[in-house]
């Protein structure tokens, strides 16, 4: 009898003892989590229930929780927290709302920071040409809203849960980073993209017969328009610029369908900072657009032309409502011979007031959620973080955009290209977006704008991984 192939190593020990810890574990936590669900109610029971399922099909395929998150994105209820600190004029006066992809993300993050630690092979963030920029535009408010609370400006957690928020946008962005491997998971990812964003239009196009603007859905008794507009916009922009890229004709004939359906909806919001968005992304896919650009624009001045007479009125009326608003006890700026509508005027006045403030505390700010709201991204950026805010800010949409033109420059995949001209006319579009609403921090519209920059960046990678191989991956053909 060999002795040696019998008796049991240090290596087989170790698994064995490793083994035990984890069977212990699992038993304390199941221990636990019963005890919980016994005294629990009932809700709390099936919220528990539902948790450790979420988290094992993140532990287990992280690509089928990216699924999820996909569609929770703008297809999650919220949980209203009314307000936290401060006067209703500030942001944490306004109220805090949670929605369910919320809390899947914490459980994806829980998930994945396990997910590292049985499996030393896999990295936690991986470096990717956006890590710099996005960390020094988080430090930047995290040492903005710090010096607010030091001075007193930043009330109570507000600012802090604030900040959370918008580190939870990055989030999304370095789960689809890390976990996005090949060409058919960026494909599927896209397709459940653009179904989502097909949901979301039968939702808001029900809504229409009701009368009144239409929203996006769980969105409670107000809906907010600039989300919707702005939703649709951003992937607007990806369907458009799939279309203009792939060359089969079912999937032309689904990605102009679906940007066809989109317009309802998108008209029903009757978003005025969403109307004025529609021309310059128009205008930036024109650009992108590698042949027959005259096609485009003559595209652009016959739409132009039946929309002038084809569009609803209360379109028009909501159009001109800027320079038609009619008597009101409100203050109205005048700019010219034209009297400009009261919400319009108050938002100019807002970046007036924003920059007399901002000279207080030039450097670093009041803090995020430490000024009044102000519902416009610049001042807002200007006043909450100072000129650190406003310069990461920027470095980080340079950033973005030298992400997607380098691969919409390098790339000969039709996919790919479509997914970078989507990037970088919907980024063109928040840029406009932002002058009248707080697009970089309206959650619905910027997960799934980091959605599609970790797109774009695993895209970029494999390309460039396909050219120091033989010079073509029959994937990306």
């Amino acid at each position: 009898m060999n002795l040696l192939s019998s008796s049991r190593g240090p290596a087989s020990i170790m698994a064995s003892g490793e083994s035990w810890t984890l069977f212990a574990a699992l038993a304390v936590t199941c221990l636990a989590l019963s005890s919980l669900l016994a005294v629990g109610p009932y809700l709390v029971g099936g919220a528990v229930a539902l948790a450790v399922a979420v988290f094992i099909v993140c532990f287990i395929s992280t690509e089928a929780s990216l699924y999820l998150l996909v569609l929770s994105m703008l297809l999650s209820p919220e949980i209203g927290m009314g307000a936290l600190a401060g006067p209703s004029n500030t942001t944490g006066g306004r109220g805090v709302t949670i929605r369910t992809e919320d809390l899947l993300l914490v459980v994806m993050s829980f998930a994945w920071l396990v997910r590292t630690g049985v499996h030393k092979d896999i990295g936690l963030v991986r470096m990717t040409p956006l890590n710099r920029p996005i960390a020094a535009y988080a430090s930047a408010c995290v040492f903005a809203t710090g010096m607010g609370q030091i001075l007193g400006y930043v009330q109570g957690l507000t600012g802090i849960f604030y900040v959370l928020k918008y580190i939870e946008y990055f989030v999304v962005y370095f789960i689809v980073a890390n976990n996005v491997q090949d060409r058919d998971q960026i494909r599927r990812l896209t397709v459940v993209m653009l179904l989502t964003a097909f949901i979301v239009c039968i939702i808001a196009i029900a809504q229409i017969p009701g009368g009144g603007r239409v929203s996006a859905p769980f969105e409670g008794e107000q809906g907010e328009l600039n989300t919707l507009g702005g939703y649709l916009l951003l992937t607007g922009s990806v369907a458009a610029g799939l279309l203009m890229s792939l060359w089969g004709q079912a999937p032309r004939i689904v990605l102009s369908g679906l940007v066809m359906l989109m317009f309802v909806p998108f008209l029903g919001t009757l978003s005025r900072t969403s109307y004025a968005s529609l021309p310059f992304t128009y205008i930036a896919l024109t650009v992108l657009r590698r042949q027959n650009r005259f096609a485009m624009i003559a595209v652009f001045l016959v739409m132009g032309a039946i929309g002038t007479v084809a569009v609803p009125q209360t379109v028009t009326d909501r159009s001109m409502y800027t320079v038609n608003q009619g008597a009101t006890n409100h203050a109205r700026l005048q700019v010219g011979n034209v009297r400009l509508d009261s919400s319009t005027s108050a938002r100019l006045q807002s970046w007036e007031d924003a920059v007399v403030d901002w000279k207080e505390t030039p450097i670093w700010g009041y803090g995020i959620t430490g000024y009044i709201f102000l519902d416009a991204q610049y001042p807002r950026v200007l006043v909450e973080t100072g000129i650190l805010g406003v310069v990461t800010f920027f470095g980080l949409i340079l950033a973005v955009y030298r992400q997607g033109y380098t691969l919409y420059r390098d790339t000969t995949a039709p996919l790919y290209s479509g997914l970078s001209i989507g990037l970088l006319a919907g980024m063109t579009r928040l840029l406009v977006h932002g002058l009248g609403a707080n697009t970089f921090t309206i959650v619905r519209i910027m997960e799934p704008f980091w959605l599609l920059t970790g797109l774009v960046v695993s895209a970029q990678k494999l390309e460039q991984a396909s050219s120091a191989g033989d010079g073509q991956d029959p994937d990306l053909a």
